[in-house]
């Protein structure tokens, strides 16, 4: 008796399927007491900012609070989100050892230790906003030149079906692993729920996204699965993607660190400072409580226009001396800015160019365990 590869595949599938089965497992969507929903997410700066203050907001309150009360909720998604948490708060402390005991100092070095620990908070922002934005400059010409969007986001909800609370929130990638990646959040069904991708009410065609990317490698158009043809080239651009990023953005967060320690930045710390802010003076005698307040609004704005431009001002001035070095260094001292910026510039062109790469050499290799055109013949 002969049967085609699915009819096969179909076979194993069930097979595996009853021996699971066969003996209880313990899941959520088991569960007749809880439902599950995942919900794709535009690629976008206000979604991204919102996954990052709900992840890092419950890595220092809800998921810690589980794991001690021993929770059997807790998994392994929360164990990683708390990753965050010594990173901060360590560099919090860390800071604070310059700038919170300053004041015992002599007024010299006062000065400089109040110098340092700024520095040291601006290169820690300097190395999450580097570090974050620096994947863009893999995703970004990636997905012009493939259409896949190695970004984009879902959030997985856990809801009880008694009140429709939320037992679990979590925040993911469509395309965050390589063995597991989310197929079924790029199927049209789930994509009509975006306005980037269909009006309100249009429901988009099954394999609306996987036509597209076929149709941007060059595989073709109306093909009967273009579901199956692109997988592998998503696969292929996942894994080579990652590791690009990994590489890059850490290259880029050094460049944030170093960027953030150099001279210039002491003229915006100073315009920081209080005794530098402009006093709010009362236009004349007797005004109201209501002109008083707009006058002091009107002033709080004017300080904040002036330390902003005085930001921008320490940005420009502080990369040029990253760039072209210190006024009187040699050697070393001198390029060493300039090639940490050349090495994480040059991390980003390459490791996007061969990511790209990649998937144009993956399309028409069958990648495939069975041959299609092949019949498998069970006895």
């Amino acid at each position: 008796m002969q049967f085609g590869v699915k009819e096969n595949m179909a076979i194993s599938v069930s097979n595996n399927i009853n021996a699971t089965t066969a003996t209880p497992v313990a899941n959520k969507k088991h569960n007749p007491e809880l439902k599950e929903e995942c919900t794709v997410k535009p690629n976008n700066l206000k979604n991204n900012l919102m996954s990052a203050y709900q992840k890092t907001t419950s890595a220092f309150t809800e998921y810690p609070a589980k794991g001690l009360k021993g929770s059997k909720k807790s998994n392994f998604y929360e164990f990683l989100a708390m990753g965050t948490v010594p990173y901060l708060v360590g560099s919090a402390m860390f800071m604070a050892v310059f700038n919170g005991v300053s004041h015992l100092f002599s007024n010299d070095t006062a000065k400089v230790a109040k110098s340092m620990g700024r520095k040291m908070a601006l290169g820690v922002a300097f190395y999450g906003i580097a570090k974050s934005l620096s994947k863009k400059l893999i995703s970004t010409p990636v997905k012009m030149a493939t259409g896949i969007d190695t970004e984009m986001g879902y959030e997985r909800h856990v809801y009880s079906k008694e009140d429709n609370s939320i037992n679990e929130y979590e925040q993911h990638k469509v395309m965050e692993s390589h063995d597991f990646p989310r197929y079924d959040m790029l199927y049209g069904e789930n994509l009509s729920k975006l306005p980037k991708y269909a009006k309100k009410g249009e429901v988009l065609p099954h394999n609306y996204l996987y036509d597209k990317i076929a149709k941007k490698n060059g595989l073709g158009e109306n093909l009967p699965s273009s579901d199956t043809d692109v997988k592998p080239i998503i696969k292929d651009v996942i894994s080579r993607s990652n590791t690009a990023k990994s590489i890059s953005s850490y290259l880029w967060a050094a460049v944030g660190v170093i960027l953030a320690v150099q001279q210039p930045w002491n003229n915006f710390f100073r315009a920081t400072e209080k005794v530098n802010w402009t006093k709010y003076k009362p236009s004349r005698e007797g005004l109201n409580i209501v002109e008083r307040t707009a006058g002091k609004a009107v002033n709080t704005a004017k300080n904040l226009g002036r330390i902003t431009k005085s930001f921008g001002r320490s940005f420009v001035n502080a990369s040029k001396e990253l760039v072209k070095g210190p006024e009187g260094a040699k050697g070393w001292t001198k390029h060493a800015g300039k090639a940490i910026v050349g090495l994480a510039a040059l991390s980003s062109i390459v490791g996007a160019w061969n990511t790209i790469h990649g998937a144009k050499t993956a399309v028409g290799q069958d990648k495939n365990v069975f041959k299609k055109q092949e019949k498998i013949t069970v006895q």
